[in-house]
């Protein structure tokens, strides 16, 4: 069997198993179609590869040969990993929705290795993130036609499953835009909410008809466990603005988002000087009685009204 009819007979078995009424499959559905589409990427690289299947080792180096000439072989029998082919697929200028592949490896991991072993709902999400990838690796890296490629069956399973998804997800979206967020980085978030314990993005609203953010109630509609407001904005925050932390501290500035010194959770928000998740905010005079110096939240909290620095002078003085 072929690279290219392995990767398309794993999808096909793993949205065949998640079409069955058997929740022992669950798990087995978004571990065929996760193998499927890593090994549609490896399709893609042993299509690039220049001689054979090269592109496929995940060590090669150049050899001579007996003519003077050199030649690129494989070194060890081991292949590319999904580091690797995202490096590779960079360096071919092959695009990934690399987020949404991560996403669907992130449920499988959580799925394999917590307690709760999963449910429909985790495994709809997996396999809706996947669609997206599935079909942009066929047409536009493989020039394959999905539909004919996995079979009509397949293929409309597939987007029924998406389609499946994307309801009850808008759905759980509904409940939580009723919420007078107190922060406009919570609001700016809520595409990333997703369950602390199980990662899926169904949360939702206890009671839809709430308005309060202190009253909000949280729920996953995966896993049925609750959620507090914390731990959910703190992920949420790390997906939403982490591309923007990463710049301000490479660019020596602050992050956008800090530790709230009463919380201990990553929802503080440095513009809007208070925490997301708490009632903690920072005043806007806060500044040191020593030197006049604007206070950090870490500082206003834990240093009572002193800078880090006299403060540091004053525990000395003691």
């Amino acid at each position: 069997m072929t690279l290219f009819a392995n990767a398309l007979e794993s999808i096909q078995i793993g949205v065949e198993d998640l079409l069955k009424n058997d929740d022992r499959r669950v798990l087995s559905a978004v571990r065929n179609v996760h193998a499927g589409v890593l090994l549609l990427c490896k399709e893609k690289l042993r299509r690039l590869s220049p001689d054979g299947e090269i592109l496929l080792a995940q060590r090669f180096e150049p050899q001579p040969d007996n003519n003077g000439d050199v030649s690129i072989e494989a070194v060890g029998r081991n292949t590319v990993g999904v580091d690797d082919i995202k490096k590779r697929f960079k360096a071919f200028g092959v695009s990934l929705d690399w987020k949404r592949f991560d996403a669907m490896a992130d449920i499988r991991h959580h799925m394999e290795h917590s307690y709760y072993k999963g449910s429909r709902e985790r495994a709809r999400q997996a396999v809706a993130d996947a669609l997206l990838v599935i079909r942009q690796l066929l047409v536009e890296a493989l020039r394959e036609d999905p539909r004919n490629a996995l079979g009509s069956e397949c293929w409309t399973a597939l987007l029924e499953n998406a389609d499946l998804f994307e309801a009850e997800l808008q759905t759980c979206r509904a409940t939580l835009e009723t919420v007078d967020w107190e922060t406009e980085a919570a609001a700016r978030a809520l595409p990333d909410f997703a369950c602390p314990s199980c990662r899926s993005a169904l949360i939702r609203q206890r009671d839809p008809a709430n308005t309060s953010q202190q009253k909000a109630v949280l729920i996953c509609s995966a896993c049925g466990k609750e959620a507090e407001l914390g731990p959910v904005l703190s992920q949420a925050f790390d997906e939403t603005f982490g591309g923007e932390a990463h710049i301000a501290v490479k660019d020596g500035g602050e992050p956008p988002i800090s530790t709230c010194p009463e919380c201990s959770e990553e929802t503080y928000v440095l513009e809007e000087g208070r925490c997301a998740a708490c009632d903690f905010a920072l005043p806007e005079d806060a500044a040191c009685a020593v030197c006049g110096t604007g206070l950090s939240a870490e500082e206003y909290y834990e240093h009572d009204g002193l800078c880090s620095y006299h403060a540091h002078i004053a525990s000395k003085d003691d």
